[in-house]
């Protein structure tokens, strides 16, 4: 494999094109041994300044600690048996990372790749309005509800109605077709994985 974009497992990039900046995906390509194969300059920043749970340890792809270390390989153990794995992982410094890893076999070689976002970084809230077709407010409040925050959160970080936040959530649900702010984070976890 030559690292490229051309694997079949990549092709679902686009939609991520879409929402984020190309700089802000951390992907990378293992083989089974762990060896690093290909790493996007996104994901090449992250393992080197320490602030990501995984490190590239002289080619082959480590975790920051022992917990981390052990963690990776279960779950790395798992998507060459042919699961899709979807889960955050978490760092000492309380930051959260999505972890996405995907089995490709091509041409007989196997691999996975990992798709590795900073869950903590700020949506693209423009991109947001586009994808869902909401407007400038319901977007700010998807963002807030994306961070965590509660309907009475929202309404004093905002400055308007408890009402006016209930109703903005019910145009989001409506038009990003869900009915619980559970369901809202599993969209965006699986169109940001």
């Amino acid at each position: 494999m030559d690292g490229t974009h051309s694997l079949a497992a990549l092709r679902d990039f686009e939609i991520i094109r879409f929402c984020l900046d190309e700089d802000e995906v951390a992907r990378i390509v293992v083989d089974p041994q762990g060896l690093l194969l290909w790493r996007s300059r996104a994901a090449a920043i992250l393992l080197l300044h320490g602030d990501c749970p995984l490190v590239d340890r002289a080619g082959k792809l480590g975790g920051v600690d022992r917990r981390t270390q052990q963690f990776l390989n279960e779950r790395l153990d798992e998507a060459f048996a042919g699961e899709e794995i979807c889960q955050f992982i978490e760092t000492d410094q309380e930051r959260r990372f999505l972890l996405r890893m995907r089995p490709v076999d091509e041409d007989g070689e196997r691999a996975v790749v990992i798709t590795l976002k900073d869950f903590e970084a700020p949506v693209h809230i423009p991109r947001l309005e586009r994808l869902f077709g909401l407007s400038a407010m319901e977007a700010r409040i998807l963002q807030l509800i994306i961070e965590g925050a509660s309907a009475e959160r929202i309404a004093d970080s905002k400055a308007i109605s408890i009402l006016t936040v209930r109703t903005h959530i019910k145009h989001i649900h409506s038009k990003m077709d869900v009915r619980s702010k559970e369901e809202i984070l599993a969209m965006i976890v699986k169109i940001f994985a």
